[in-house]
């Protein structure tokens, strides 16, 4: 029997830039691990209060996506075995 699932993503992405060059990094947090939106806009804003060196910028930013999805269990006794 399939079921619809939900789950909020936050995607965070950030790039340091600095006299030595650029690097670039991020993570994903969900709802799944109890985040929120108020905890994800926290996050991206602690990020971009800390005191750099001088010359370093380092912007964060957070991206929300909402995802639907459907899950679907198996039948393998039914010939031709099926998604249900």
């Amino acid at each position: 029997m399939s079921s619809l699932n939900t789950v909020t993503e936050y995607q965070f992405n950030f790039s340091v830039n600095g006299p030595q060059g650029e690097s670039d990094g991020g993570f994903i947090l969900t709802s799944l691990a109890g985040v929120t939106d108020t905890i994800a806009l926290g996050i991206a804003k602690a990020f971009n209060a800390q005191p750099w060196p001088t010359g370093v910028t380092n912007p964060m930013t957070v991206t929300k996506q909402d995802k639907v999805f459907t899950v679907y269990t198996t039948n393998l006794t039914a010939n031709p075995p099926s998604f249900t």
